[in-house]
């Protein structure tokens, strides 16, 4: 007899049939995977993905990694203005995690003033860097290099000339 019971197995896959595949989540290619395996409900947001997912590559020519997922809520650091629900994917900034730098994309609808600012996780001011006035497109590097490992933050400030002024910010792995 084997240890494995067959009416066991017929258990396991009727509790996967009766999941219902439209609850199955899976990662997205898309640039703008917010949970790759998990979600939120109320005040809750949970993922299966982030702690395994912090790895990189690296040969002569590129530096590869898995990525980091931005949390959703406020639960775990009181932040209330997480960069992916206010900016949307106006911004980019990656690779996260990191080692040296980090590159800092922006696509904005109209023109304003940006300034950028590196926090630890006490949320010190580290880094402050005024971009001035852009029009549309702005790009960045923002050496890590001389910072100790661990978890960072970077909050962007973009006023446009005519609206409201918007912030917000972006948590960063440095390896």
């Amino acid at each position: 007899m084997c240890s494995f019971p067959f009416g066991r197995f017929i258990l396991i896959i009727l509790i996967f049939l009766s999941t219902g595949f439209s609850k199955i989540h899976s990662q997205s290619i898309t640039p703008n995977t917010l949970n790759n395996g998990g979600g939120s409900a109320g005040s809750m947001d949970w993922n299966m993905g982030e702690s395994v997912s912090i790895a990189n590559f690296s040969t002569p020519n590129y530096f590869l990694n898995t990525g980091m997922l931005q949390p959703l809520t406020s639960v775990v650091t009181a932040i209330n203005e997480y960069g992916p629900a206010v900016y949307g994917n106006q911004i980019r900034i990656g690779p996260n995690p990191t080692t040296s730098l980090v590159h800092f994309k922006g696509q904005f609808i109209q023109s304003g003033k940006l300034s950028i600012q590196v926090l630890d996780a006490k949320s010190s001011v580290l880094l402050i860097h005024e971009a001035g006035t852009i029009i549309s497109n702005y790009e960045r590097d923002i050496f890590m290099d001389s910072y100790p490992p661990g978890i960072f933050y970077i909050k962007v400030f973009f006023k446009p000339i005519n609206g409201m002024a918007k912030s917000g910010i972006y948590k960063i792995i440095k390896l």
